[in-house]
């Protein structure tokens, strides 16, 4: 039996349109999911200008164009010695000991990428002190840095916001970041509550930071000063982040080698921090005695306490006695308890809350911790750090010298200062019992990265660049639905229109 004539015709419009349809809406599906799958890669330069180094970081992400933060990371890093605090007498020499490491590190990005590469230069607290110094040279240095990077190929922005000096606050929230990113607590997939993020311990050359969620959070003016509203990744958090100027290592260990110098005008001049035995190689005195950490105005008003050269003092050397508590001593003068206006303080008059979970102890607070527990980087008491300091402190330094390597003598002579010294930081940031101690996990590393707060400072200022990828947002499940059901409707199509041109099936009438 054949199909009248207007019933094939009818079945042939209708397949043909369904077809087309079918087929035109595919290919569009399949354009727009290729078109969402093209997502690019986005690089960015941020320079870490410390007191002793600059660190160059390249990072990398996928350019979601629907990110608020991107998940960064770290792809190739040099370091340069000295910090560009050196070059403030000298600032064009400032970019040209940064120019060929530069190049080097963006050496694998084509010049096109690199064109669209963002350069960041932050300068922390050795630039910090330089300012307190000498304000004007010091802003002529990062004209001069502007400058210089304009040539680098990369993308720098003019007026230039990011080339700048880094407050202390935000070293310690960005190391925060870097800290609870790494740790896959605050990621893409991922944004724990706050009161399961970890702490951040920061000890660099010439400052410390503190930064955590308290619990509960200050909410009265006077109490919000440090505290920082931080929307990452979608997340909500409020986190406290206070630095400590002076207070890094090496500004500390200038302020008690002037302690203990004192009065003192030897060619050797005994030194508690040091062990028995030791005998430092020749010191200069003017460069103990220099910066405002050591002397006038700021000194004054963040110790109390200056100290200046002996009149007649010139090259000496420090010879040790492992004197533990008067090393102690000497530290915890640095740190001043008589008063706080508004309680509770950690210390120098400075609000802090009370410490509250887990935290992670980086850079300066890892490296004499590794030394002294060499198996384990937490669940340490502070009993049990006291000891093993004590234990360190008391040896003479020829049986430590006897299975050191040469050149890892001069810094592990330093490592009774630095036991005392991060014990008793850590005393007056609050970790005051052996249970808080214990939550406490020492390591320059988490999960083989390096803890830096430039990580941080990219995953924030990764929320405010533009993408470059097509604004389409087509998940492999959507795509996968869409097609599985066009090409049902396209298969059917087909059958209905062989149907018709070949003869008709009889569905529930007959025709003849």
């Amino acid at each position: 039996m054949e199909c009248s004539a207007a019933t094939r015709r009818g079945l042939i419009i209708g397949a043909t349109v369904v077809i087309a349809i079918s087929a035109v809406a595919l290919i569009i599906v399949a354009v727009l999911y290729a078109l969402a799958s093209n997502v690019g890669l986005m690089h960015a330069v941020v320079l870490d200008a410390g007191s002793t180094s600059t660190k160059l970081n390249l990072y990398e992400w996928v350019d979601d164009p629907f990110r608020t933060n991107a998940q960064v990371k770290q792809i190739a890093d040099s370091r340069v010695r000295p910090g560009i605090s050196a070059f403030v007498d000298q600032p064009f020499e400032a970019y040209k000991k940064l120019e060929e490491p530069l190049k080097a590190l963006v050496a694998n990005l084509s010049e096109e990428e690199r064109k669209k590469t963002p350069v960041y230069l932050a300068a922390t607290a050795g630039m910090r002190l330089k300012l307190l110094e000498d304000p004007l040279g010091s802003l002529d240095l990062f004209d001069k840095l502007r400058r210089g990077l304009l040539t680098s190929g990369l993308s720098v922005q003019v007026p230039n916001e990011r080339i700048r000096l880094l407050s202390g606050a935000e070293e310690g929230l960005f190391g925060w970041i870097t800290v609870n990113n790494i740790l896959n607590l605050i990621t893409t997939d991922v944004q724990v509550s706050s009161d399961r993020t970890v702490g951040s311990l920061d000890l660099g050359g010439a400052s410390t930071q503190i930064a955590f969620v308290p619990s509960p959070v200050p909410t009265t003016l006077e109490k919000t000063a440090d505290m920082f509203p931080l929307k990452l990744f979608g997340g909500q958090y409020d986190v406290y982040s206070h630095s400590f100027l002076c207070y890094g290592k090496n500004e500390a260990e200038r302020r008690v080698m002037g302690a203990a110098i004192g009065s003192s005008m030897g060619s050797e001049i005994s030194h508690p921090c040091l062990l028995s035995g030791y005998l430092s190689g020749e010191m200069d005195p003017d460069k103990i005695f220099s910066g405002p950490c050591m002397s006038g105005s700021y000194a004054n008003k963040v110790f109390g306490k200056e100290y200046t050269k002996p009149p007649q003092l010139t090259k000496f050397k420090f010879k040790g006695t492992g004197n533990l508590d008067t090393c102690k001593d000497l530290i915890s003068k640095q740190f001043k308890k008589d008063n706080c206006t508004i309680p509770p303080c950690s210390f120098n008059n400075v609000f802090q809350p009370p410490v509250v979970g887990e935290f992670r102890a980086y850079a300066g607070f890892s490296y004499v911790a590794k030394y002294l527990f060499s198996s384990r980087s937490t669940g340490i008491s502070k009993t049990e750090f006291g000891e093993k300091v004590k234990e360190f402190c008391t040896q003479p330094w020829q049986t430590i010298a006897a299975k050191t390597p040469p050149e890892e003598q001069e810094s592990v002579a330093k490592y009774c200062f630095d036991g005392v010294f991060v014990s008793v930081l850590l005393q007056n940031y609050g970790f005051t019992e052996d249970e808080e101690w214990k939550k406490i996990t020492f390591g320059d590393k988490i999960e083989g990265t390096t803890v830096s707060w430039a990580l941080g400072y990219m995953l924030d200022q990764s929320g405010f660049l533009p993408s470059e990828s097509p604004p389409i947002n087509m998940p492999v499940t959507l795509f996968a639905g869409l097609a599985a059901l066009l090409a049902s409707m396209l298969i059917v199509a087909v059958v209905m229109l062989v149907l018709a041109l070949c003869g008709c099936i009889k569905t529930g009438e007959r025709f003849e």
